[in-house]
C-alpha cells in the first residue's frame, strides 16, 4: 500500500468513564479534541503537531495522556459552547474508507495477527453508540449475568433486543441520565461523591473485573464482517427523531475498530490535528488567567496565574466559585463553568467566591485580558536559589528545541548580567503534564544535555530498528534535574530516561505515565482531511529497558504538597487494552549520587521553610519544584567540589 505517513508516538488521550457503555471506556480523540463517534472528554488538552520535513516518509512523534477535571478559564465563548465540535462534519467518510483503515492495520500495525472478530464487534458497538438514543452491543451471556448486579448501578437497566432470534449478542438501549437517576432513586443508590484513593482503587478493580467478563463473553462469539455490516445497516436505517448522517456511523465504526487494538490507535481529523498543534505551540487566550478544577459540585481555583487578571483582583488558590455574573454554577460541569467565565479582552466578569475561614461571600469583578502562554517558558528561581534556572516545556512541537535553547540562553544572560558574568549553577527542566509530541524533538532535547551515549531505540515490526545517539557538539553541560509526574508521557519519558540511564542528571517527582509505544499518522490515499493513527513500534531506553506501563521512576519521589501523600494518578495501566509491559530489573546509575544529595537536602529544607513561612499563599505553592531546587543546590555543590559519587 502506498501513501504518506506521519510518524508519531501518539498520546494516551483522556479516557472518560462512559458508565453505561459495554466497552467500559470510550476514548476521546487525539489530544482531547472530541470528534464524532467518541465520548466527550472533560479536559481540553495540550496537543502536539508537526510539519513534514523534506523527503521524510515517516515522522515519529510521542505523546501521552491528559486526564482530570482541570481547565484554564480562557478564550472567547464559541457558538454552541456546550456542544462538542464536529471535526468530521465536512469529511466524506465512506465504507471504502473504513476498509482502507483495515488495510492499513493489516499492513502496519505492531501486531501482525489482530483479533478481527473483536475488532468488528467494537466497530459495530461504536456505530450503535451514534444512534438516538445511544445503544451498545453486548454478549448475551455477559448481559444476563450482569443486568441485575448491584455493581452496574442501573447501567444495564435499558431495554434490550436482538436483530435475529439466534444472535448470541443483544442490543442494549443505554439509559440516559434522567432514567439512571430515576432507577437509582428507586434502588436507593446514593449519588457518587468524592472518593479516596482506596475507593478509586476499588472502583478500578471492579472496572477491570467487568472488562474481563466482557472480553470473556466476546471470546465465545465469532463476529465477522457480515455480522458487522448487519449491525451497521441497522444503525443507519433505523428511524430517529434526529437525522444522523451516514458518515457519523462509519467514522464511529472505524474508531471502534481501531480502539479494539490499543488505547492509542484512532482516526484523527486534519482539522483537529492542526488546531491541537496551534494550541500547543501557543496557548495564549483571552480570559481571567486562572486554573480551575472541580471537587464534588464545587468549582475551585487551583491557582491564579501570577500577574494575570484573577491574581491582580485578589483571587487565591483554594477559592470556591459559586456564581458567575450572578448565576449559580454549583453542579455545572467544568466546561460549562469555563464557558461562562471566559470572554473578550476588556470585558468584565463577576465571580462570587467563598473563601475558607471567611463566612461572607465575596464578589470579584475581573477585567478579562489577553493571557500569553507559550510552549516553552522559564525563569530564575530567585530569591531562594540564586543561579538556578527553571524551564517548563508543555509539549514537543517543531519549535521546542530552538525555544528551549533560547530560553536557557536568556536565563544564563540574565543571571550573568547581575552576577559579574557568572554561569548558571544548574537547570531544572519541568516536563510535568507534558504528554509528549515529536520524537525528533524529544531526541534533540535529550541530545542538548548529552555528549555521548544512546538516547532511544525504536523497534519496529516492518522496518529496521532505529537507534538515536547523542552528539558531542553544542552540549549544555550544566547540572540538570528533570521534573516529572504521572502526566509526563512518551517524548517526556524518552528525555527523562535518557538523562537517567546515562547518569547525566537526576529525575524528581512522581512515576511517569508509562507509554513506550510508537504511533504513526498515515495519510490515506487521495485524502488530506484525516489521518489513520496506528501503533507501529515500541521504544527502549538507553539501558535497554522499556518503560511501557512501569514508567520512569524518579530518583526522588516528591508529592505535590508539603507533607502530602503521593497521588494515585492515572497511567497507561488504567487504560483498556494497553500494550503489556516487558519485565526487566533496573537500578538508576545515579543511585549513590542521589543518596548523597538526599542527605544534604534533608539538612537544607528550604522548600519546607518557605512553605512554613506562608502556608496559604495566593498562588498554589509548587512544592515539587521547590524541593527539586533544594536537590539542585546540593547536586550542584557536590559536582563543583568534586565530591559526587559515581
Amino acid at each position: 500500500m502506498t501513501g504518506y505517513s506521519r510518524f508519531r508516538l501518539a498520546p494516551a488521550v483522556l479516557f472518560a468513564l462512559f458508565t453505561s457503555c459495554g466497552t467500559a471506556e470510550i476514548p476521546s480523540n487525539t489530544h482531547g479534541h472530541v470528534e464524532t463517534g467518541t465520548a466527550p472528554a472533560a479536559l481540553e488538552t495540550d496537543g502536539v503537531g508537526f510539519g513534514r520535513s523534506d523527503g521524510e516518509y515517516f515522522r515519529p512523534l510521542l505523546s501521552g495522556p491528559t486526564y482530570g477535571l482541570t481547565e484554564i478559564a480562557r478564550d472567547k465563548k464559541p457558538k454552541d459552547a456546550d456542544k462538542p465540535k464536529d471535526y468530521w462534519e465536512n469529511i466524506h467518510f465512506s465504507l471504502a474508507n473504513f476498509h482502507e483503515v483495515r488495510e492499513y492495520v493489516r499492513t502496519y500495525y505492531i501486531d501482525g495477527s489482530i483479533d478481527e472478530s473483536r475488532a468488528f464487534a467494537e466497530a459495530a458497538n461504536f456505530a450503535l453508540l451514534e444512534m438516538k438514543p445511544a445503544r451498545e452491543l453486548l454478549p448475551a451471556d455477559f448481559y444476563n449475568a450482569r443486568k441485575d448486579s448491584n455493581e452496574e448501578e442501573g447501567r444495564l437497566s435499558g431495554k434490550v433486543y436482538r436483530l435475529s432470534p439466534d444472535d448470541p449478542y443483544v442490543v442494549h438501549i443505554i439509559p440516559n441520565e434522567k432514567q439512571l437517576k430515576a432507577f437509582r432513586k428507586t434502588q436507593n443508590i446514593k449519588k457518587a461523591s468524592a472518593m479516596s484513593d482506596d475507593e478509586i482503587r476499588q472502583k478500578r478493580t471492579a472496572l477491570e473485573v467487568r472488562r474481563a467478563a466482557l472480553e470473556a463473553g466476546w471470546n465465545q462469539i465469532t463476529f465477522g464482517e457480515a455480522a458487522f455490516e448487519r449491525v451497521l445497516d441497522h444503525a443507519i436505517t433505523s428511524k430517529s427523531k434526529e437525522k444522523i448522517p451516514q458518515r457519523k456511523f462509519l467514522v464511529a465504526a472505524a474508531q471502534g475498530y481501531l480502539y479494539s487494538l490499543d488505547p492509542h490507535s484512532s482516526l484523527v481529523s486534519a482539522a483537529a490535528w492542526d488546531e491541537s498543534t496551534r494550541n500547543t505551540t501557543d496557548s495564549s487566550f483571552e480570559g481571567i488567567g486562572a486554573i480551575l478544577t472541580q471537587r464534588d459540585d464545587f468549582t475551585i481555583v487551583e491557582s491564579p496565574i501570577e500577574g494575570r487578571p484573577a491574581f491582580e483582583s485578589g483571587v487565591r488558590a483554594g477559592d470556591r466559585i459559586i456564581k458567575v455574573d450572578g448565576g449559580d454554577i454549583r453542579g455545572l460541569p467544568l466546561h460549562k463553568v469555563v464557558s461562562k467565565i471566559r470572554g473578550k479582552k476588556g470585558t468584565v466578569v463577576k465571580l462570587t467566591i467563598v473563601r475558607e475561614g471567611d463566612p461572607e461571600e465575596r464578589i470579584f469583578p475581573i477585567v478579562r485580558a489577553h493571557i500569553d502562554i507559550k510552549n516553552v517558558s522559564g525563569r530564575l528561581l530567585e530569591p531562594y536559589h540564586s543561579g538556578i534556572g527553571y524551564v517548563k516545556v508543555t509539549g514537543f512541537v517543531p519549535s521546542t528545541y530552538d525555544m528551549l535553547r533560547e530560553q536557557v540562553r536568556k536565563l544564563a544572560e540574565q543571571h550573568g548580567d547581575t552576577n559579574n558574568g557568572a554561569p548558571l549553577r544548574g537547570l531544572i527542566l519541568d516536563l510535568r503534564n507534558n504528554s509528549g509530541g515529536l520524537l525528533q524533538q524529544g531526541v534533540k532535547v535529550a541530545d542538548t544535555f548529552l555528549r555521548k551515549g544512546r538516547i532511544v531505540e525504536v523497534k519496529n515490526r516492518i522496518r529496521r530498528n532505529e537507534v538515536y545517539r547523542a552528539h558531542s557538539d553544542d552540549t549544555l553541560d550544566l547540572p540538570l534535574i528533570v521534573l516529572v509526574n504521572d502526566g509526563s508521557a512518551s517524548a517526556s519519558e524518552i528525555v527523562a530516561s535518557a538523562i537517567q540511564d546515562n547518569g547525566r542528571g537526576l529525575v524528581v517527582g512522581d512515576r511517569t505515565f508509562g507509554k513506550a509505544s510508537v504511533q504513526t499518522l498515515f495519510t490515506p490515499i487521495l485524502r488530506k482531511d484525516f489521518y489513520i493513527k496506528l501503533t507501529i513500534a515500541r521504544y527502549f531506553s538507553p539501558s535497554g529497558r522499556t518503560i511501557q506501563v512501569v514508567g520512569v521512576r524518579p530518583d526522588f519521589d516528591v508529592p505535590p504538597d508539603v507533607g502530602g501523600k503521593m497521588p494515585l494518578g492515572f497511567r497507561e495501566e488504567n487504560l483498556a487494552r494497553y500494550l503489556k509491559p516487558i519485565q526487566a530489573s533496573y537500578k538508576s546509575p545515579v543511585a549513590d549520587l542521589a543518596e548523597q544529595v538526599s542527605e544534604c537536602a534533608d539538612l537544607l529544607r528550604t522548600a519546607e521553610k518557605v512553605h512554613a513561612n506562608d502556608p496559604t499563599p495566593q498562588i498554589k505553592y509548587d512544592y515539587q519544584l521547590m524541593k527539586a531546587a533544594d536537590y539542585m543546590e546540593c547536586y550542584s555543590d557536590l559536582l563543583a567540589n568534586g565530591l559526587a559519587r559515581k
